[in-house]
């Protein structure tokens, strides 16, 4: 697969929901980072993470807007929607950077969004 193809799996794989093709994707020392958090190392600490994360989410709608491929690195402009299990949802809009490596596999990913906005749209209520 070319880099925009990894990248266009795993965000397939999102929407599916589907944490072990997720980190299949990813290499064991990838780097997560959401911008506005702390980063996570390693595919056992994203898996921690993203498992947490979607124990309250019924399912995912990543919405690509726009994609842009240099190299290696994958740009994304998304809106990000989780439909909680409870019925609600939440969007949020964001800005991705996707680092693919020599194997294939995404070695860095980065996504910027509004922390305000993410506080506000995952608010219970």
């Amino acid at each position: 697969m070319t880099p925009q193809q990894t990248v266009e799996a795993f965000i397939g794989h999102w929407n599916a929901c589907d944490i072990e093709a997720m980190l299949a994707l990813c290499a064991d020392d990838i780097v997560y980072h959401n911008i506005p958090m702390e980063p996570v190392n390693g595919t056992a600490q994203m898996r921690a993470m993203v498992e947490g994360f979607l124990a309250e989410i019924a399912s995912c709608d990543w919405q690509t807007h726009a994609i842009a491929t240099n190299g290696n690195t994958v740009l994304t402009e998304r809106t990000d929607i989780f439909n909680f299990k409870d019925g609600r949802s939440a969007a949020i809009r964001v800005m991705g950077t996707f680092e693919v490596g020599a194997d294939g596999r995404i070695i860095a990913w980065r996504d910027y969004f509004d922390m305000l906005e993410f506080q506000r749209e995952f608010a219970g209520g």
